[in-house]
């Protein structure tokens, strides 16, 4: 006999049924020439403008841009959603989140949401099993609560329906698909993708007690961020310096919203605990910095909060956490990692395509000048990409500012991402978890372990997110003719500037590669219900062995 089909007592506050919102979407549809004007805009943006079209033609044997042809001529036979999703899938077929088509009005700052997470952990022979990690309120009922193991997702078993979601989505490796996969279970921006095809999903699930239940939770549509009454963009439009997952930094804010409404509340001052947290590690002498998020406005102000923090951090060591960081301000995380840094560091560099489009954006924007004279003799070289030069000094940015001069261990995960990436790959590339005879940070090529065991992942390598990303509304500004205004608020993100590393990995691209995790913790069921027990102990244990190779 199968189980009784219970459902939550009450809706998913400040949020919509999908179907009502579907029905505003179908009110006012898009009108064809509107969608031609998308297609040759998508058309030109990656033609021309996208850093990473050869790297990504070389690696998934994919070419987007005949795909866009095709799709231009298919426009006036597909439906509004099968048009956006068509288009989307272009992009999301590069598997790179910077780079995406993203949905106009009424889809922009809105999340499709169920209510509650879902967090992966395997046994030591390798079974995978499904918890619900966190869960609102508004859900709780007949036995369905945090710490319910899944079995079924309508009625697929919910690791086969983890594989259908991993297909779907564009990270670059298999463990930031799987990543993307887990969280799109119940969290899909709809700036970035159509909603779901379902309107709920019917879950059969074990308890902690061994019962069988099921439960059917509808889909919910909620504003990732509002700022005074509106719904918003959690990423700014018009930044220069930008490095972000978009999607993943407005799931992060609907999460917060969701099960830490306190945090979201304060989330229109931008308050350091928005993207900083600090504490003291349990029955260690070593403190704890988890970061967020880098999607801060002002770069100094940011490194003025690290640094506030590095001066109460115990000199004994530091966890750095980056997990889930999607990334933001690139001077930010610059300048974070030189205020976490004894030693000065060597800042990622970033080079532009060598085409007419990239030519003509560096002779109108004075901030590109340096980039000019390799992209103009490019006709000579046949150089596929320009010169690479850093985006700023984060000396300059963080000067004045106190140094952490303590060993640290770095963790990351498979959603670090873009200017967490760039922060992973300083913080190895520099050696700052480094500890030597004169302290941490700073080693040098004699080091015997050249940075190994500073970089803790429960991923085997970061997200692999190496560019610095424009939007179609900011290289409008300097390619007016060029790139003509979208239609109801819709707009493209772009990887405009490729990063390369430094140090030992000089020149290695971060894109498709990341940061290599070393070494690598699998998240247990206690991390997974409680707050990472395993993972920091792990962490702690690095930092005990550094202390006692330098007799601390």
């Amino acid at each position: 006999m199968s189980p009784r089909v219970t459902g939550p007592a009450r809706p998913l506050p400040d949020s919509i049924g999908i179907e009502e919102f579907m029905d505003r979407v179908a009110t006012d549809p898009l009108p064809l020439a509107d969608r031609y004007r998308l297609v040759a805009a998508a058309r030109v943006l990656v033609e021309e403008l996208y850093v990473h079209l050869p790297l990504k033609r070389a690696r998934y044997a994919t070419d987007p841009v005949q795909r866009l042809r095709l799709l231009e001529r298919r426009v006036p036979a597909l439906s509004e959603l099968q048009f956006h999703a068509e288009l989307a899938a272009v992009f999301r077929d590069l598997r790179d989140l910077h780079t995406v088509y993203q949905l106009p009005a009424p889809y922009r700052g809105q999340v499709a949401v169920l209510g509650f997470l879902v967090e992966r952990y395997q046994d030591e022979d390798g079974t995978p099993h499904h918890l619900v990690s966190r869960i609102d309120d508004s859900l709780r009922h007949a036995d369905f609560d945090a710490g319910v193991e899944l079995e079924l997702w309508n009625g697929v078993p919910v690791e086969r329906a983890v594989e259908r979601g991993t297909a779907a989505q564009a990270g670059c490796s298999p463990d930031a698909r799987l990543a993307r996969g887990l969280e799109s279970l119940t969290l899909r921006p709809l700036r970035t993708a159509p909603p779901p095809d379902e309107r709920w999903v019917l879950l059969t699930y074990r308890t902690p007690e061994g019962r069988t239940r099921e439960t059917r939770v509808p889909w919910r549509v909620r504003a990732a961020e509002r700022y005074r009454g509106r719904d918003q963009d959690p990423v700014p439009t018009f930044g220069a310096h930008l490095g972000i997952d978009a999607g993943n930094e407005a799931t992060r804010q609907a999460k917060r919203a969701l099960f830490a409404p306190e945090s979201a509340r304060r989330s229109v001052a931008r308050a350091p605990r928005d993207v900083l947290a600090y504490s003291r590690a349990r029955a260690r002498p070593y403190g704890y910095l988890r970061i967020f998020s880098f999607n801060v406005a002002s770069a100094r102000r940011f490194a003025e909060q690290v640094a506030v923090i590095a001066a109460k951090a115990p000199a004994e060591g530091l966890v750095v956490d980056v997990r889930g960081n999607p990334g933001g301000n690139i001077l930010a995380a610059e300048a974070a990692l030189r205020v976490l840094s004894a030693g000065p560091v060597a800042p990622v560099r970033f080079s532009l395509p060598t085409t007419r489009a990239a030519l003509a954006l560096v002779r109108a924007n004075p901030a590109f000048r340096r980039w000019t004279a390799s992209i103009r003799d490019a006709v000579e070289t046949g150089e596929p990409y320009s010169q690479a030069f850093p985006l700023t000094d984060p000396d300059a940015v963080a000067e004045g500012l106190p140094h952490y001069a303590g060993p640290k261990v770095l963790v990351v995960d498979a959603l670090t991402y873009s200017a967490a990436d760039i922060f992973a790959a300083g913080f190895a590339d520099n050696r700052a978890g480094v500890l030597t005879d004169g302290g941490a940070g700073g080693g040098t090529d004699d080091d015997a372990d050249g940075g190994a065991g500073a970089v803790l992942g429960t991923a085997a390598s970061t997200g692999a997110g190496g560019a610095n990303v424009w939007t179609y509304d900011l290289l409008s500004v300097w390619l007016p003719e060029l790139l003509p205004a979208l239609p109801r608020g819709a707009g493209f993100r772009v990887a405009l500037r490729r990063a390369t590393r430094a140090g030992a990995s000089i020149g290695v691209p971060l894109e498709d590669f990341g940061v290599a995790a070393d070494p690598l913790h699998r998240l247990t069921r206690r991390d997974v219900l409680g707050h990472n027990e395993d993972l920091l102990a792990a962490a702690a244990a690095l930092l005990d062995g550094r202390r006692g190779r330098s007799g601390g």
